[in-house]
């Protein structure tokens, strides 16, 4: 039974008529039967007649009367609520995880990691702001929680889920591999740092700063991926350890904790050291990597770097495989047309900026009152070298003159061979691997999905703004961490998702739409309370459909 509202026009202006109908089946076909007449009747009354009559409200209710007393985001919470009952993460962790906190249980820890994990991803903030703003939140429909959130419990779970972490991994590896099809064999690893704020935390320590910060503490945090981004192992290190440090630990712990028998392990230049790959080969495992530029000249000493001599892998990409005096080494030159020429316009550039500021230099010695001596110019060149990278080019020195009033000037000539050496590799990358079964396409297909770790960590720096960090005990940081990582997995599930459905929308952008569904409370006349939602256009439809959201559930008062 419902109002249906019929408009008419007439001489220009349109009437709207109501009725009371309900709805029957005649010889397969809706038909409606007229219950009650209205007639004739202004649009604010067809909506209220609608309101009125809705299956939602009570027969007598007085829409002027009603009041909404809260109206919060709901779609992208619910969104992520759904996709984590489908995946069974907290569930898992409430049967599997282990507290050896007195104060709190596993099952309540887990409610607190639930709330932090949402809260990462649609608003992160401090763990302050999310005690302070939990009621502004639809977060206590999805907890199994009192009203209010405990700061120090909040703290408190993260060290229950650093205690148990090992476990959310293999859960995250299970989810990768039988949910979302997960190659198992090519994992990726990269590293990263995170900085700190205040100086007592104890695994914090000044390092190389990814993050350009050299004035803090950091931590350095190690992530194997699947080749979608699937995030299924993560270490966590202090701020100054190595990068290629690590490697073999990694590789170890895959072989050691997870159910694979031979892992191609693909890395950055920064991880190929000749102890990482003996170390590798010994554990009987295979390795992809890149080889880093400065060991790239031995090995293309003397090999004709030309595409028509190479296969073409697409429009800009050529590769060939050279051979080496080892036989267990596989290498592959790739040669990207459109980056050889935009290496070397960048370099022309950067040498012709340089030479400009070196005969401005030149042509003021006498003139400009800084420089006084011999001294001062080569100074003054030297930072002039120091403009761009280019300056390793440059010999400058510094020759008697009678012409100039000072007794000196400048020359300067450029280092022709060490410029041709680099200039002759511009647009060339070298992969170097164990796998004998890679094609050219497929080893280059395999080395490029090493960007995915790399999106990984802007995901979890930008989106999941894991920086900056207070915590001080290394129990909480890493719970934090692992907070982050676990976001991150979801996210990656609903781009998974989205794009499995050519959807092609990011994650972030999925959830900044769903962000337009509100939870509305609403207080009745007769004392009584609702939830409701507003109502949603095709795209929000569209976007719940391809989540196998069939209708979105209002709360029960």
């Amino acid at each position: 039974m419902f109002v249906k509202v019929t408009p008419r026009k007439k001489k220009g202006k349109t009437y709207y008529y109501a009725e009371l109908v309900e709805s029957y089946r005649e010889n397969g076909k809706v038909k409606h039967k007229r219950l009650l007449y209205f007639g004739s009747v202004d649009l604010d009354t067809a909506n209220r007649l609608k309101i009125a009559f809705s299956k939602n409200f009570d027969s007598f209710t007085n829409i002027d009367k009603v009041e909404f007393s809260s109206a919060v985001s709901y779609g992208n919470y619910y969104l992520l609520n759904n996709l984590s009952l489908s995946l069974g993460i907290f569930e898992f962790f409430k049967n599997n995880f282990q507290s050896t906190d007195d104060h709190l249980t596993a099952q309540t820890a887990v409610e607190y990691i639930k709330a932090m994990v949402f809260q990462r991803i649609i608003q992160p903030d401090s763990k302050l702001a999310l005690v302070e703003n939990y009621k502004a939140t639809p977060l206590k429909h999805f907890l199994l929680l009192e009203n209010k959130l405990d700061l120090q419990s909040l703290y408190r779970s993260l060290e229950v889920l650093e205690e148990n972490f090992p476990q959310v991994e293999q859960y995250l590896y299970q989810l990768a591999v039988d949910k979302y099809k997960q190659n198992k064999k090519e994992l990726y690893y990269d590293i990263t740092s995170s900085y700190f704020e205040g100086n007592k935390c104890i695994i914090a320590e000044f390092g190389y700063s990814r993050d350009k910060r050299k004035d803090k503490e950091q931590i350095i945090i190690g992530l194997v991926t699947t080749a979608n981004g699937f995030p299924i192992k993560c270490n966590i290190y202090p701020g100054n350890r190595p990068d290629k440090t690590t490697v073999v630990e990694v590789v170890e712990q895959l072989k050691k904790e997870y159910p694979i028998d031979e892992v191609v392990f693909v890395g950055d230049r920064g991880m190929l050291t000749a102890k990482n790959l003996k170390v590798i080969e010994e554990l009987e495992q295979k390795y992809v990597m890149a080889i880093p530029r400065a060991w790239s000249k031995k090995y293309l000493k003397n090999i004709e770097i030309k595409a028509d001599e190479m296969d073409k892998i697409d429009d800009e990409l050529y590769a060939k495989f050279i051979t080496s005096s080892d036989n267990r080494q596989r290498f592959l030159l790739c040669l990207n047309i459109n980056k050889k020429t935009d290496d070397n316009n960048y370099r022309q550039n950067c040498l012709d900026k340089i030479k400009e500021e070196l005969d401005r230099l030149i042509d003021g010695i006498g003139k400009n009152r800084n420089i006084k001596s011999k001294d001062d110019a080569m100074k003054k060149a030297g930072a002039i070298t120091k403009l761009n990278n280019t300056g390793k080019y440059f010999i400058i020195n510094s020759i008697d003159s009678d012409i100039n009033p000072l007794g000196f000037t400048l020359t300067y000539h450029l280092k022709k061979d060490k410029l041709e050496s680099d200039r002759r590799l511009d647009g060339t990358f070298l992969i170097q691997t164990n796998e004998d079964n890679y094609s050219k396409k497929k080893l280059l297909d395999v080395y490029k999905n090493l960007s995915k770790v790399e999106n990984a960590f802007k995901i979890i720096k930008n989106d999941l703004d894991i920086r900056p960090m207070f915590h001080r005990k290394e129990s909480r940081v890493k719970g934090h961490v692992y907070i982050c990582v676990i976001s991150y997995f979801l996210m990656i599930a609903i781009e998974y998702i989205s794009k499995k459905n050519n959807l092609n929308k990011s994650a972030r952008n999925i959830l900044r739409i769903l962000d337009k569904i509100k939870l509305l409370g609403i207080n009745l006349p007769n004392g009584g309370k609702k939830y409701s939602i507003t109502s949603l256009d095709n795209e929000l439809k569209e976007i719940l459909k391809i989540f196998k959201v069939k209708k979105m559930e209002v709360p029960e008062v």
